[in-house]
């Protein structure tokens, strides 16, 4: 059965990304390839990537939000990332994106009658996102 719910890791493909992210051998090259989105439609897995790269910056740079695993709790606290202090400028536009009209995330939640929920969890990361971009 699928994990699926309005905060970033209780979705499969974000916390599939986590164990990614624990093997990776270069987590700061993982994070910005992460957030790295084409033009056009970006597909729902590709969001829930977005936002997971974004929640883990939000937890290197500051402090992790609710709902962040303790699996990713633990790899932040054990772990360290070469500078990540810029991604949050790359992390901008692709939230732009998962918020923005070609997403498929988007467009699945807005037929949910949770739509407001996610909606607001996505926003209240960009908002954490855009205040660490102007450090």
């Amino acid at each position: 059965m699928a994990a699926w719910g309005t905060k970033t890791f209780e979705e499969d493909t974000a916390n599939d990304w986590i164990q990614e992210l624990i093997d990776s051998e270069d987590a700061r090259e993982l994070l910005s390839e992460s957030l790295s989105v084409d033009p056009g439609y970006i597909e729902a897995d590709q969001a829930a990537i977005v936002l997971a790269a974004s929640e883990t910056l939000i937890a290197l740079l500051d402090e992790p939000r609710i709902g962040v695993p303790g699996e990713l709790v633990d790899w932040v606290g054990d772990n360290e990332c070469d500078d990540v202090s810029e991604l949050p400028e790359e992390a901008l536009p692709a939230l732009d994106k998962v918020l923005g009209k070609e997403s498929e995330l988007r467009d699945i939640w807005a037929d949910s009658e949770d739509f407001d929920e996610w909606l607001e969890n996505v926003e209240s990361m960009r908002e954490a996102i855009s205040q660490m971009a102007q450090l």
